[in-house]
């Protein structure tokens, strides 16, 4: 019964840690091949950091909040495609390190949401 409470809490504060990450790192130009910050930059790390706060608040209440995990995926998954894409159009140089966390998040959350689904059926 703990397991799946705890893979739900590893996949919240996992996805939360890359979002804060991300909110930091878009806002050092340097790190996008930029002079300087944009506008673009300063609403991505926005909704980076807000993101991050989504999944501490579902950590409270982690079998109750659990369909949060879903638009995450989807955003990670659609993070790591648009990363390969421009690696692919040579935009930015590949990754294979955040290409494999993207894959790793979206691995971890996706199996912690079907276990814990699959947990919530099996008690009713």
């Amino acid at each position: 019964m703990k397991n799946h409470i705890l893979l739900l809490r590893l996949s919240y504060w996992s996805a939360a840690i890359a979002d804060f990450s991300i909110a930091i790192l878009v806002l050092i130009p340097e790190r996008m091949a930029l002079s300087e910050i944009v506008y673009p930059m300063g609403l991505v790390s926005v909704i980076a950091l807000s993101w991050g706060i989504l999944l501490l608040v579902a950590d409270r209440k982690p079998l109750e909040r659990r369909w949060v995990l879903i638009p995450t995926i989807i955003v990670v998954g659609l993070l790591s495609l648009v990363r390969v894409i421009f690696a692919l159009n040579q935009t930015i140089e590949f990754s294979l390190a955040f290409f494999l966390l993207g894959s790793a998040l979206i691995a971890l959350m996706a199996y912690s949401y079907y276990y814990s689904s699959k947990i919530e059926t099996s008690n009713i």
